[in-house]
């Protein structure tokens, strides 16, 4: 999707053709519709492209719209406006609206799938845009609380899965996944609704996002490996999550050189959660008036110290450790994190690395450094120059379930 941002910024009138089947074809791919979201905002948005729906023979656009809406990035292009869109009348994009909220207010149903989602539009009436299970009524201007969001994993939970042991195994999880999906949506609150210099945004969508990929899915990951010169293992086509997936479907050497096999590591899969924004990004927000002249490398260091124990972009020095929280309780999980904001991809894996990059904190407790590894070239300190400027930011988790692992 990446490619195509780079030859939209070459075309002056550019038509993306939306077809929510794509996504539905490649559902086991990780982060496929999640990370959509920030790409479609990216094309409609800071790149002005627009979009275009093939509707079927007699189908009125509003059922289109519908139809697409049962993949997230199907329901988020029923949030932009007509500016966006080709051939798109206003009043069925408003009565898709209307109809999307109403029926998210009513989540979860009674059907679990195998994604569950909760869409956020900040520009329009606090009321109908911030859905209750992430606002509670009687305060629609606060982001709920812990105990509230412990019983939104409990839900989610519900809604990815209606097998029994995999929602055991979510469950043995439950405190940490609060944390982690907690701090990262409160962290869009306080940052992705505003302009940098403090003014609403025009455009503010927000989100969760939660998958549960099945070992089934992801055996794609567990093909053999070649070996370089070196008879280091080259696992090629994969990228860093796919990488991070093949630690629990392939079979590995541990101590003693004894070979473990991924059959008896009991892995059920893998539990997505994903955090998104349409707002200025981590860097944006970090560096605030100084981001405009930054260096790629710069704005890599601004997402290391959205991280850092104790930094906050909002000046509060009892604030900043909400996201430190995550990676701690990552590493605890055995977890994956990816982050695209502005010009910079990251991610940590604590499957491979998982006792890299760690620090000795207050009392002797261990803990991971505040450091992110390049999604192409990985352990680095100097980040991949050329990835296209993406709007908002995108951070999503990978839990693996299961014993043994």
């Amino acid at each position: 999707m990446e490619g195509l941002l780079h030859a939209l910024e070459a075309s002056a009138d550019s038509v993306l053709a939306f077809d929510g089947q794509n996504f539905r074809d490649h559902e086991a791919q990780l982060f496929l519709e999640s990370s959509a979201v920030q790409f479609l905002a990216t094309w409609t948005g800071s790149l002005n492209g627009r979009l275009r729906i093939s509707p079927r023979e007699n189908e009125p656009p509003v059922d289109a719209l519908k139809r697409m809406s049962d993949t997230l990035p199907g329901a988020l292009i029923g949030m932009l406006d007509e500016q966006a869109w080709i051939e798109m009348p206003k009043a069925a994009l408003a009565k898709f609206k209307d109809a999307f909220f109403k029926q998210q207010r009513s989540w979860p149903d009674l059907d679990a799938q195998d994604q569950a989602a909760l869409i956020c539009q900040d520009n329009i009436p606090a009321g109908i845009g911030l859905p209750p299970q992430l606002y509670p009524a009687a305060k629609a201007g606060a982001v709920a609380d812990r105990d509230h969001f412990r019983l939104l994993v409990d839900q989610l939970i519900a809604s990815v899965t209606d097998e029994a042991n995999i929602r055991g195994a979510i469950s043995s999880r439950r405190e940490q996944l609060t944390t982690i999906l907690h701090e990262l949506f409160k962290n869009t609150h306080d940052h992705a609704r505003l302009t940098t210099d403090g003014k609403p945004l025009s455009f503010s969508i927000r989100g969760t996002y939660a998958r549960f990929y099945s070992s089934a899915q992801l055996e794609y990951t567990g093909a053999a490996p070649q070996k370089d010169e070196q008879g280091r293992d080259i696992l090629s086509g994969l990228d860093q999550a796919e990488r991070f997936a093949s630690y629990f479907t392939r079979d590995r050497v541990q101590q003693h050189n004894r070979l473990i096999q991924a059959e008896e590591r009991q892995f059920l899969g893998l539990l997505e959660l994903s955090v998104f924004d349409t707002g200025p990004g981590f860097a944006a927000t970090y560096l605030k008036k100084k981001f405009g002249g930054a260096s790629v490398q710069q704005q890599f260091e601004a997402v290391l110290g959205c991280f850092a124990t104790g930094r906050s972009t909002t000046g509060d020095e009892s604030r900043g450790y909400g996201l430190w929280k995550v990676l701690r309780d990552l590493r605890e999980l055995k977890g994956f994190i990816r982050v695209r904001t502005n010009k910079v991809h990251v991610y940590r894996d604590f499957a491979w690395y998982e006792n890299m990059f760690l620090q000795e904190k207050k009392g002797g407790a261990t803990a991971p450094e505040e450091r992110m590894m390049d999604w192409r070239r990985g352990i680095t300190r100097r980040i991949t120059e050329g990835y296209p400027d993406m709007q908002g930011a995108h951070v999503a988790v990978l839990i693996p379930l299961g014993e043994h692992l």
